[in-house]
């Protein structure tokens, strides 16, 4: 039996926010992330370079990517993401990523990627 790979989407509005029912991605060891940027939105730099200190997750906090990179850029209009699922990822943790303006490095928005 061949299992297909699942990807997970994540839409980024035209403000760098992640739409409310994105905010907390379960994503499990076999599913990618594409992050779609939308409204007329981007370029967008997701960033996996958030300290593990701070509030609170579903799961224990972990610092860094569970992907293979630890950096996406999105062009305006367009989605990209991880290929492979989460390479790098502990199970049951929460990972923490950052949404930027890709021209100016802002930080537009936190959201949470978990590990089930």
């Amino acid at each position: 039996m061949v299992e297909t790979q699942v990807t997970k989407t994540v839409r980024i509005n035209s403000a760098g926010q992640v739409v409310p029912n994105d905010r907390v991605m379960p994503v499990r060891l076999a599913e990618d992330v594409k992050w779609v940027a939308t409204a007329g939105g981007g370029p967008w730099k997701i960033t996996f370079d958030k300290s593990p200190s701070g509030g609170e997750g579903t799961y224990p906090i972990l610092s860094g990517s569970p992907f293979s990179e630890t950096e996406y850029t999105i062009a305006a209009g367009a989605s990209g993401g991880s290929t492979g699922g989460p390479v790098n990822g502990t199970m049951r943790r929460t990972y923490r990523y950052n949404v930027r303006r890709a021209t100016t490095n802002e930080i537009t928005d936190d959201p949470d990627i978990d590990i089930e």
